[in-house]
């Protein structure tokens, strides 16, 4: 009879392949959370800009049912003491409020004399005027006079 070949032993332990495949799901679970956070954003429906512009055209026109919809409580209240004053307004510049932490945006509308900001935040998961400020247009600072030479 002839003698078989000798087989390799497996110098690998069945311990190694458990933290192997233990530290394999870890990294993928971490992965999969980390893609899920960049991922998950709360929808907050119609974009800030598109809802400032609807909300000054009901207020300008008299449409109360869409100003209620797309207003808090003092948005509706800040909204009905400057009604009627809102003609002729342009919309401007949207953006992130100044000088708030959370997540604020405001959106200005001028006209000659006057403007009219907008401050959108998302109590409800979608975005809604909260304030509503009328008041004169920013004036350009005009340069002091030059002091007469001698």
């Amino acid at each position: 009879m002839t003698d078989s070949p000798a087989q390799p032993t497996s110098t690998k332990s069945p311990m190694r392949t458990a933290i192997i495949v233990l530290l394999a799901v870890v990294v993928l679970a971490g992965g999969a959370f980390v893609a899920y956070k960049l991922t998950n954003k709360r929808d907050t429906g119609e974009a800030f800009q598109t809802v400032a512009r609807k909300v000054e055209k009901a207020a300008a026109s008299g449409d109360q049912a869409t100003v209620n919809s797309f207003t808090t409580a003092q948005g509706k209240n800040e909204l009905a003491a400057v009604k009627g004053e809102l003609d002729g307004l342009v919309a401007g510049p949207c953006g992130p409020a100044p000088f708030v932490k959370d997540n604020t945006k405001q959106c200005i509308f001028t006209r000659p004399g006057g403007q009219l900001s907008l401050f959108l935040t998302t109590p409800k998961g979608k975005w809604l005027v909260s304030s509503a400020k009328l008041g004169p247009a920013a004036v350009t600072p005009i340069a002091p006079p030059t002091p007469p030479t001698s």
